[in-house]
C-alpha cells in the first residue's frame, strides 16, 4: 500500500454567541482536516489543531510534509512520524507544524484500522470500550451571569454527567470565586467540579485562587500557569490540595517528560491534534503511567479530533476520564453522519474500522473555507 495524495480541508463555524476563556474570545471554531489517499482506495481522515491558523497549517502540509510522504507505505506510522518530525525539525518541533503532523498521523491510523478491519483503539490494545466524559463548559459569554451559569451547570448534572469543568481566570479574583461557588451549589456535592485557567495566572495568584476554592472540593485545577513555568507548577502542586492538571499546550513526549520529571502535574492532559497525533498522544499517556499518573485526553475541536482522542484514551489503562466540550459547534455535533453514543455521562467507542466516523458531505460543504 502506498500514499498517493494528501488533501487539506479547512472548515470554520461562527457561533452566534462566541464563548470566551481567560485569554481571549473564541470568535470562530476552526477545524483543519486532511484526507490521505492510498493506491488501494482506502482513505484516511485526520484533524490538526488550527484555531486561527487554518491557511498556515495547510501550507505546512502542502509545502513541507506532503513532499516527504509521497509513495510511503501508510501503515509504517512510526517511521512516517519520525520522518515528518526530523524533516521539519528546523522550523517545527512545536506549534502549527505539530498540528499539521497530528492531522496526518491520525489519518494514517484511520487507514490502518480500515485496512485491518478494526477500530483504532483495539489496534492499540483496547483497554476499555467506553470512557467517563466530563462536561467541559462554563465559558464566559455575553449575557451569562451567575443565574445563567447556575442553570447551565445544573443542566449537565441533569444530563447524567458525573463531572463538569468551568473556566476561570478571565474575570476579577472575587468574581471568579463567586462563579466557582455558584457552580458547586448547582452541582451539589455528588458531582465533581474542575476549573480551567488556560494558563492565565502567575504563581502567586494561582496559589491564592487555589486556596480560596479548595473548600469547594475541586476535582482538578487545569493549566493554572504558563506551560513554560515548570518550576512554579511544581511549587503550586506542592502547596495546594487540589490536583494540578496539564498541560495540553505543551507538545510531544519531550515536553511532557520534563513536566513529569519535575513532578509539576498530578494529572497529565494531552491532545492528539496538538501534540503529534494518536502516536505521540499515546506515548505521552504511557509515559504518564510510568510516573504513576492518570491521563485525561483534552478535546475542544471537531468530530475527527473527538474520535482520535477517544481512541487513544480508550487504548490505555490509566485513562478513565475524557473531556467533552459542550459549546455550540456543528463541526463536532453534526459533521459525522453518525455521532458517538453518550449515556449518563459515559461515551462509547464505535466498533467500526478505523476512527469509526463518516463525514457528512453537506455539513462539510456548508462550512468549508476556500483555499
Amino acid at each position: 500500500m502506498r500514499i498517493t495524495n494528501i488533501e487539506t480541508i479547512m472548515l470554520s463555524y461562527l457561533p452566534s454567541k462566541p464563548p470566551r476563556d481567560s485569554l481571549s474570545g473564541i470568535q470562530t471554531r476552526d477545524v483543519f482536516l486532511v484526507k490521505v489517499d492510498t493506491d488501494e482506495g482506502i482513505i484516511g481522515i485526520g484533524e490538526g489543531f488550527a484555531l486561527g491558523s487554518l491557511h498556515s497549517t495547510a501550507i505546512i502540509v502542502e509545502e513541507i510534509l506532503k513532499p516527504l510522504l509521497k509513495n510511503e507505505d501508510p501503515t509504517n506510522i512510526d517511521k512516517i512520524w519520525e520522518k515528518m518530525y526530523r524533516g521539519s525539525f528546523r522550523v517545527g518541533r512545536r506549534g502549527i507544524v505539530l498540528a499539521a503532523m497530528s492531522a496526518i498521523d491520525i489519518a494514517l491510523w484511520d487507514v490502518l484500522g480500515k485496512k485491518a478491519g478494526l477500530p483504532v483503539y483495539k489496534l492499540l490494545g483496547g483497554a476499555s470500550a467506553s470512557l467517563s466524559a466530563y462536561a467541559s463548559a462554563g465559558y464566559y459569554q455575553e449575557g451569562k451571569g451567575l443565574a445563567e451559569l447556575h442553570a447551565e451547570m445544573k443542566s449537565y448534572k441533569e444530563q447524567g454527567f458525573k463531572a463538569v469543568k468551568m473556566k476561570v481566570g478571565g474575570e476579577s479574583f472575587e468574581e471568579d470565586i463567586e462563579r466557582v461557588r455558584t457552580a458547586r451549589e448547582a452541582l451539589g456535592s455528588s458531582t465533581k467540579l474542575a476549573v480551567d485557567a488556560n494558563n492565565a495566572y502567575d504563581y502567586d495568584n494561582a496559589l491564592r485562587f487555589a486556596r480560596a476554592i479548595e473548600k469547594e472540593d475541586i476535582f482538578f485545577f487545569e493549566e493554572p500557569l504558563s506551560s513554560d513555568d515548570i518550576r512554579n507548577s511544581r511549587k503550586l502542586a506542592d502547596k495546594t490540595d487540589i490536583p494540578i492538571a496539564g498541560y495540553e499546550t505543551e507538545y510531544t513526549r519531550y515536553g511532557l517528560r520534563d513536566l513529569l520529571l519535575h513532578d509539576a502535574v498530578d494529572i497529565v492532559q494531552t491532545d492528539a491534534i496538538w501534540t503529534g497525533g494518536i502516536s505521540e498522544a499515546r506515548k505521552i499517556g504511557i509515559l504518564a503511567a510510568a510516573f504513576g499518573k492518570k491521563c485525561i485526553p483534552h478535546f475542544s475541536a471537531g468530530i475527527v479530533s473527538l474520535a482520535a482522542n477517544l481512541h487513544f484514551g480508550a487504548s490505555l489503562a490509566n485513562v478513565e476520564w475524557f473531556e467533552l466540550t459542550m459549546d455550540d459547534n456543528p463541526l463536532r455535533s453534526a459533521l459525522s453522519v453518525e455521532g458517538f453514543k453518550l449515556e449518563e455521562g459515559t461515551i462509547f467507542l464505535p466498533d467500526k474500522p478505523g476512527l469509526g466516523i463518516e463525514l457528512d458531505e453537506e455539513v462539510l460543504k456548508k462550512h468549508q473555507v476556500s483555499k
